[in-house]
């Protein structure tokens, strides 16, 4: 099938909403019009990937859209995450709609579906002008997603925010592809120069959210309703790697050392800052982002390990590097898109974000907590689970490095960097999990929540089934067709076989614990004793309140500090001396990513003096700006006469 009429089908699946009455039967033909898309672009990415070249299915080539194996990849990932998020919107968005009509809904889900196959557009663009016309309506229908709720302040700026920069990062992407070597290099795989990469990269960084690039990233995701925060997170923000991953392979050898250097260093320097600042949030669709920012670390860190390995002639680096950020890529999909629309069943059911009102949710919504714990495993990296497969290969890779004696150095510190974020990552999501869905009701909302309906739970079952599939399916989709993927010759096997070996361990110690469980409890019950549960012990305590449980702001008091108390702006109202009876009164905390502002003030500052200067030429005088236009048509002809134009 011609990419012209994947255009068609976008044409048509927008317009579709605006011509269906109801806000459900919107969402249902937008779910429809993108599960087509999605089964026809999973088929020809697992197809791109695993046939040889210049073998294709029959008839595949009026059906399926052109792509190549990295494009397959990034195609999977898109139609798991799509899928999930515009059936999730059917359940979701009628009772987040209040007081909408219904042109603003049909906008909604038309955008939703020009932002999937956007996304599609971009993967299986072949010519730099359709790159940037899809790479453009990417940008603008997730805008237009932000901004459903734009008439609040907050999400206004947000929206705002993210447009400016994704078209600073537009105009990156445009210079480095009219760069010599750059357009050509980029979909020809090979000839790109330095300059051109470092265009691309500070292009598709902005979009993927790597530091000091990732200020619009926790704004823009807790703005958006939930399953477009899914899929930014869970796909959009990987197109951004998905232009670094090529533009990487296309590296003139004499450029592959530093630029492999400096995405190892920002990779590694994005995780660990993406998981501490996840750390010590409370808004739990924030947490989620900063996580995301975190994990785009450990891609950029894989795509930089690769490309050290090629620049040593080592496939065993290249192979670790790269088929470890590929294999995250697919994970990260999973789990993420789960942990964002799981997130949106809670603020759905309590109309809260903040963790300090939540609690005791998993009594009140068990099949949400249970789903939940699930993707929260995943992303800790639980073996048998998705997340655990990349991080292995990775670490595979770091640690055979130091015996090989190659990169030792870079090894290390891969291995220190990715060790830091693991725990950090685990103490996050324990958080996240613990103050969310267990414990007693800090509030009202969390005491009065209900279970979500069917079809907010149905959705969540695709990126389920990639989470407890993926483990199986992904180490075998990229890291057998390696040498497709990314030309690196090693063998798969031996890898693969080295993680079920720790899978299997951690299985049997498992079932050993479950069993070792289970024989106590029949010994008991053989012995006739009784088990009697009394109230835990809590310092001579008495009568135990839900205030005395942990919060999401103390329960790594300690980390936080270590950002400093500037990191947090406290709001309270002042009480005047001469109100004799108190009223209510309220106190906040909010969480200020200070790296992200000293970016933003100095752009801020250099966009203020530029301004100030140009505002010299509007004079406010007619013949003034005629004398302008008079010069530049001078200028022209110059340039004309002289063979510039």
């Amino acid at each position: 099938m011609d990419w012209t009429n994947i255009f068609t089908m976008l044409v048509l699946g927008s317009l579709l909403p605006f011509a269906v009455p109801g806000v459900r039967f919107q969402g249902i033909v937008a779910a429809v019009v993108i599960a087509v898309g999605a089964v026809f672009a999973a088929v020809a990415g697992v197809t791109a990937i695993v046939l040889p070249a210049g073998v294709t299915v029959p008839a595949g080539d009026f059906v399926l859209p052109e792509m190549d194996a990295i494009g397959g990849v990034f195609a999977l990932a898109v139609a798991i995450s799509g899928v999930a998020c515009s059936v999730y919107a059917v359940g979701y968005l009628p009772g987040h709609a209040t007081g909408k009509n219904q042109v603003q809904t049909g906008l909604h889900f038309a955008a939703l579906v020009a932002l999937f196959y956007s996304m599609l557009g971009v993967i299986g663009a072949k010519d730099t002008y359709g790159f940037l016309f899809w790479w453009e309506l990417m940008t603008l229908s997730s805008f237009v997603l932000v901004m459903f709720d734009g008439e609040r302040k907050e999400v206004l700026h947000a929206a705002v925010g993210y447009l400016v920069l994704m078209h600073i990062g537009f105009f990156l992407l445009l210079g480095g592809f009219v760069a010599p070597q750059g357009g050509e290099a980029f979909f020809a795989g090979r000839g790109m120069t330095v300059p051109a990469f470092l265009l691309f990269l500070v292009g598709f960084g902005l979009k993927a959210g790597i530091f000091p690039l990732h200020m619009w990233l926790p704004v823009a995701h807790p703005a958006a309703p939930s399953h477009v925060s899914a899929m930014m997170s869970g796909v959009m923000i990987k197109m951004g790697i998905y232009g670094i991953v090529r533009s990487a392979l296309a590296l003139t050898p004499d450029g592959i050392f530093a630029m492999g250097l400096l995405v190892f260093v920002l990779g590694a320097v994005t995780a660990v800052f993406g998981i501490a600042r996840a750390a010590v949030q409370t808004d739990i669709k924030r947490l989620l982002a900063y996580s995301s920012i975190e994990n785009i670390g450990i891609i950029c860190l894989g795509i930089g390990l690769g490309l050290l390995g090629r620049s040593v002639d080592s496939d065993f680096l290249a192979y670790a590097g790269f088929g470890g950020a590929l294999l995250h890529v697919l994970g990260h999909s999973n789990y993420k898109t789960m942990l964002f629309l799981g997130a949106g069943s809670v603020v759905a059911a309590t109309h809260n974000r903040d963790m300090n009102r939540l609690g005791g949710l998993l009594r009140r919504m068990p099949v949400t907590g249970i789903l939940f714990l699930v993707a929260t495993m995943a992303i800790c990296t639980v073996p048998g689970l998705v997340g655990f497969a990349s991080e292995f290969v990775l670490f595979d890779g770091l640690f055979g490095a130091i015996t090989r004696g190659e990169m030792v150095a870079v090894a290390v510190a891969g291995i220190v960097a990715l060790a830091l974020v693991g725990g950090l990552t685990l103490m996050t999501f324990t958080k996240a999990y613990g103050i969310t869905f267990l414990g007693n009701p800090r509030g009202c909302a969390a005491r009065e929540a209900h279970e979500v309906g069917a079809v907010m739970l149905l959705a969540q079952v695709l990126p389920l089934a990639g989470i407890l599939a993926g483990p199986v399916l992904y180490p075998y989709i990229v890291l057998e067709n390696a040498d497709v993927l990314f030309g690196a010759r090693y063998y798969a096997q031996p890898m693969i076989d080295r993680m079920w070996i720790v899978e299997g361990v951690m299985a049997g110690v498992v079932l050993l614990t479950v069993g070792l469980v289970f024989l106590k409890q029949w010994l008991n019950r053989r012995a006739g004793v009784a088990s009697v549960r009394r109230p835990t012990w809590g310092c001579a305590f008495t009568a135990p309140d839900k205030r005395m449980q942990y919060t999401a702001s103390s329960y790594n008091r300690e980390l936080q500090t270590m950002w400093g108390d500037r990191q947090r702006e406290a709001t309270s109202s002042a009480l005047p001396e001469e109100e004799i009876f108190p009223a209510e009164r309220a106190f906040s905390t909010e969480d200020r990513d200070t790296t992200a502002r000293a970016v933003t003030h100095w752009f801020a500052h250099l966009l203020r003096r530029g301004t100030a200067r140009l505002a010299l030429f509007q004079t406010g005088k007619t013949n003034h700006y005629v004398l302008h236009a008079l010069v530049l048509f001078v200028l022209i002809l110059i340039l004309s006469l002289c063979g510039a134009l």
